[in-house]
């Protein structure tokens, strides 16, 4: 297994931890949070057989999750 494909899955088992511990004690920031990291990374492996940099991909689907968690903390600072 090459360095890259361990440190995707490391960062996924980080960004679920987030999540899990987000649900564990029920702060819907965390699992917002949490949410928009695996999204991040989900988009950066979508993308991949489009093409292009590890960076580009990396910005185009972190930029989307940030987007993601910006949306929904926003969401729960107007139904908390």
């Amino acid at each position: 297994m090459s360095a890259y494909t361990l440190l995707q899955l490391f960062e996924v088992l980080l960004t679920s931890a987030v999540l899990m511990f987000g649900v564990l004690t029920r702060s819907s920031a965390l699992i917002v949070l949490g949410g928009g990291f695996l999204i991040g990374k989900a988009i950066l492996n979508i993308l991949a057989p489009e093409g292009g940099t590890v960076y580009r991909r990396s910005l185009i689907g972190y930029l989307i999750g940030g987007i993601f968690v910006l949306v929904g903390i926003i969401a729960i600072h107007f139904t908390s």
